[in-house]
């Protein structure tokens, strides 16, 4: 009776823990990719966010001035909201510092994610943040 318990417990534990905290309907691989979106920004290698953008936008991108004078303090998202089946909305609030001018900034990043391929692969829709 007492492993039982203990068994049951566990489970109720462990049930409690999601790896997904926007919820089952989020398709795994789009939350993957908001994640990695999000790492990128938190740990300050924003010459990469251009990687995240689809390919049409790719080709013309130009890849901002200045973003070694970047240094992220901090990253605030939203849940993930479903605008269709391929078409996914989050806001994020990036606070972060100008370090040659030790200058406190905000912006606000409103992301959208698309697929074109029913879900397999996930692309930024939305133009990325300026840091200014």
């Amino acid at each position: 009776m007492r492993t039982a318990v203990i068994v049951g417990f566990l489970v109720l534990l462990l049930g409690g823990c999601k790896s997904n905290p926007f919820g089952d309907d989020v398709p795994p691989k789009l939350y993957n990719q908001v994640q990695s979106y999000e790492d990128t920004v938190r740990w300050g290698d924003l010459h990469n966010l251009y990687l995240f953008a689809g390919p049409d936008a790719l080709k013309s991108a130009k890849v901002q001035d200045g973003l070694d004078n970047i240094r992220v303090t901090g990253y605030q998202g939203s849940p993930l909201r479903q605008v269709s089946e391929t078409r996914w909305a989050v806001t994020a609030v990036i606070d972060y510092v100008l370090t040659d001018r030790q200058v406190v900034r905000q912006v606000v990043d409103n992301q959208v994610w698309v697929s074109g391929d029913d879900g397999k692969t996930w692309f930024l829709d939305s133009p990325l943040p300026q840091f200014r």
